[in-house]
């Protein structure tokens, strides 16, 4: 009986070949896209050794969550910001600066100071409850390496060693 295409060691050197190249390509990735503050985070990107079951072989790539986090496209918040710290930052800015109060018609404005600033500051606190307010470009750190370098050329070349160990296998069954 034929041995499975699975038990043959060389599928399994492919795998592992292209899962630590995935490993190098999404560091490269990271890098260049300046996610990266710490280390730390880089370091989190790791090749996992093979695994293998009764009809499968897999390999994966670990990463840390907040990795994941830092590379979304926009970040949504369930929560409202501190009302204080809001309040805060519309008198660092300097309540004129905003270009209405609201509940206000424009260019009108309340006449206490302390009612101006808790209206923009809840305002805000409004407003980012309602939309995302980090929004990012596209930055592809997961799918561009895999999706344009590696998997194209994993997939070539399982395609070549499967046809090469047919070959084999059906050579040696005529033989025999």
């Amino acid at each position: 009986m034929a041995e499975s295409i699975l038990d043959n060691p060389v599928f399994e050197e492919i795998l592992q070949r292209y899962v630590n190249l995935a490993e190098q390509k999404f560091r490269q990735a990271l890098s260049a896209s300046g996610l990266v503050l710490t280390s730390e985070l880089r370091d989190s990107i790791r090749a996992s050794a093979l695994e293998k079951g009764a009809g499968y072989i897999q390999g994966h790539i670990y990463y840390s969550a907040l990795l994941r986090i830092k590379d979304m496209k926009q970040l949504n918040y369930t929560r409202m910001p501190p009302f204080l710290a809001m309040v805060k930052y519309v008198e660092s800015v300097g309540p004129d600066k905003f270009a209405f109060v609201p509940g206000y018609p424009a260019g009108v404005r309340p006449a206490s100071y302390t009612v101006t600033v808790e209206r923009i500051a809840s305002g805000l606190i409004r407003h980012y409850k309602r939309e995302p307010n980090v929004k990012r470009g596209y930055r592809g750190v997961y799918n561009d390496p895999l999706k344009n370098d590696i998997l194209p050329q994993f997939f070539h070349d399982l395609r070549t060693h499967a046809g090469l160990t047919a070959m084999q296998t059906l050579s040696l069954n005529f033989k025999d």
